[in-house]
């Protein structure tokens, strides 16, 4: 294996893991803090419902608080599509690495 294959594949397991800390810490912050608006809104049962449903409940966890709360989130814009980025950085990463 030479020089730059090594590179090329230590640089894309680098930029994978930078994307994966960012979907996963934003990601879970969104989705705790959705399973806490629906509970403190619509009871316990809420959140056996947002765990079941959770793709669900991530993608559309601004609008559930949005709509839940009748407030836009502005505050949580950023790691919502910070979330989002991190997904897209991991598919990057994925293509720099290559075939292994």
């Amino acid at each position: 294996m030479s020089f730059i294959k090594k590179a090329r594949t230590g640089m894309g397991c680098f930029v994978q893991g930078i994307g994966g800390v960012l979907w996963l810490g934003c990601g879970l912050l969104m989705f705790i803090w959705t399973l806490y608006v629906l509970f403190s809104n619509f009871g316990i049962w809420t959140i056996f419902v947002g765990l079941v449903l959770a793709p669900i409940t991530y993608v559309a966890s601004i609008f559930i608080i949005w709509f839940t709360t009748g407030i836009f989130p502005l505050i949580l814009i950023f790691p919502y599509i910070l979330s989002f980025i991190g997904i897209v950085i991991m598919s990057v990463g994925s293509k720099i690495s290559g075939e292994e």
